[in-house]
């Protein structure tokens, strides 16, 4: 069953060499795990509250073994730190797609 996973990056400008060495070994690790970037949005605005971070990302991968294998590969482990300078923000959560469940349960009515 496909993973959606929902990315809020912002990216700190005064470490790009940072950011392109996070970008060389992520794009190959995605593309081994079969994961596919299906949007990405700039966040504009914010009406209520504070801008969580500036860019968003929703990234499908083919199931939660392929997940793992990206974030727990000892490839991925080794940048961390490139990460941790590349961003001002970042983090990656699960998300369920609760309008495939809703669509699953009336359907079977």
């Amino acid at each position: 069953m496909p993973v959606t996973v929902v990315a809020l990056t912002s990216i700190n400008d005064d470490e790009p060499l940072a950011l392109a060495e996070y970008l060389a070994v992520t794009g190959p690790l995605l593309a081994r795990a079969g994961a596919r970037i299906l949007k990405r949005f700039t966040v504009n605005e914010v009406v209520v509250g504070h801008r969580p971070a500036k860019t968003v990302f929703i990234v499908e991968y083919p199931d939660r073994a392929a997940l793992d294998s990206v974030f727990e590969s000892a490839e991925y482990q080794s940048i961390i730190p490139a990460r941790d300078l590349a961003f001002n923000e970042y983090s990656v959560t699960v998300a369920a797609d609760e309008s495939e469940a809703l669509a699953t349960a009336f359907s079977a009515r």
